[in-house]
């Protein structure tokens, strides 16, 4: 697929506009169903989980489509169906309706993410940065978003604040939707092909296990703020926040000492931290070592993120959209289980037990992912332009199992 700048442009907006948007209702959502809907810790988790089961359910269908069709479409259909489920939200009467908005989202998310990090692959032969410039977009975004919502909170409520968010998702529709069409069309992929997920394997193990860990750790640590500390929704914020400025300004820098020390260096560098902040957790005597701890967590995000996109579209460079499917999914399916049982936990066990359970988990992420970056043969350091995007020898496109 041809890279363009515009393409570009629209893809990095819409992915913060909706992204931006999507940071909001996940911290907004669990505090809103638990406060005004009545919803118990169990429910709450399972209204999580429905959004990330639907999801991982649409992710193939999302896959083939971005690598069949005109990428910038998928992307603003998906930010459609995700307005949607922001309007779900506001207008939701009850649980019911809140669980059918939470389906819409996971569809529209499946179809925007695909295809944005699709769009941001063609750009590595530019700029061997560029998933690393994606996450600081969204990141900047998400809490860019944050001064106006938690302004208007008290005096839209949270229903108001749900409707601003789908006007938002709309504002992306546009900037896609007024995006040029590709002169180049994608390559046909077919959905049910099963090569890429052997090939990934290794590395798709990984992201499951350690996406399970930190969805739940990250549930656990929203419940406790609200329940066990007694914090307001703006309070809780100001402890999420050193983290999010954390993964707005390290991604490009962590990308830089990737190029220095390698990815498997840091890669179990940043899974150590993310155990740390989870280990830390159960000992924390306040909000504000939880705050300071969360920066570990946020620069882990920052530097890991990006490597699996690249390990991406280097093993898949011509289908980059079942490539980026498969990743999302094993996110998803590890997210899913983390959520849910973080929700049925929390209450009932030891404190202290649960994230110890949890930063062992993550841990395992320390030595298995630079294994599985060693197995796959993923470049260790993205050194040249184009070496992230594909642009492999003949030797290299016979191990990923792609035609010359």
């Amino acid at each position: 697929m041809q890279w363009h700048p515009t393409r570009a442009r629209s893809s990095i907006l819409a992915a913060s506009l909706v992204g931006g948007s999507g940071e909001i209702l996940d911290f907004l959502i669990p505090l809103w169903v638990g406060a005004q809907l009545g919803a118990t810790p169990a429910q709450i988790g399972a209204l999580v989980s429905v959004e990330l089961l639907l999801s991982f359910l649409a992710r193939p269908l999302a896959g083939w489509l971005t690598d069949t069709r005109q990428r910038t479409r998928v992307a603003a259909a998906g930010a459609l169906l995700y307005g949607a489920s922001c309007l779900g939200y506001a207008l939701a009467p009850g649980l019911p309706v809140a669980f059918v908005a939470a389906g819409a989202g996971g569809v529209g998310g499946a179809l925007l993410w695909v295809a944005v990090r699709a769009i941001t692959a063609e750009r590595l032969a530019h700029d061997s940065g560029a998933f690393a410039g994606l996450f600081a977009s969204v990141a900047f975004a998400s809490w860019f978003f944050w001064i106006p919502s938690l302004v208007l909170l008290p005096y839209l409520g949270y229903r108001g604040v749900f409707g601003a968010l789908a006007t938002t998702c709309l504002v992306a529709v546009a900037a896609l939707l007024l995006t040029p069409r590709s002169p180049v069309a994608p390559t046909g992929a077919q959905p049910s092909a099963p090569g890429g997920a052997r090939r990934l394997a290794p590395l798709l193990a990984v992201v499951a296990l350690t996406s399970l860990a930190e969805a739940g750790i990250g549930l656990l640590l929203l419940l406790h703020l609200q329940r066990a500390f007694d914090l307001e929704v703006v309070q809780i914020a100001l402890v999420f926040l050193p983290g999010g400025i954390a993964m707005t300004v390290l991604p490009r820098y962590l990308h830089g000492i990737t190029d220095r020390i390698g990815r498997r260096t840091v890669y179990a560098l940043a899974s150590a931290a993310s155990a740390a902040f989870a280990a830390g957790l159960a000992l924390a005597p306040s909000p504000p070592v939880i705050a300071a701890l969360w920066v570990l967590t946020g620069a882990a995000w920052a530097a890991i993120t990006p490597i699996h996109e690249a390990a991406i579209a280097q093993v898949l460079p011509h289908r980059t959209g079942r490539g980026m499917s498969l990743l999302g999914n094993a996110a998803l399916a590890g997210g899913a289980v983390g959520s849910a049982l973080a929700g049925v936990l929390y209450g009932t066990t030891s404190w202290v037990l649960v994230c110890a359970v949890f930063s062992g988990l993550i841990a395992v992420g320390a030595v298995a992912g630079p294994h599985a970056l060693r197995t796959l043969r993923i470049d260790d350091r993205p050194s040249s332009p184009g070496a992230d995007a594909g642009a492999q020898t003949e030797p290299a496109r016979e191990r990923a199992g792609e035609a010359p």
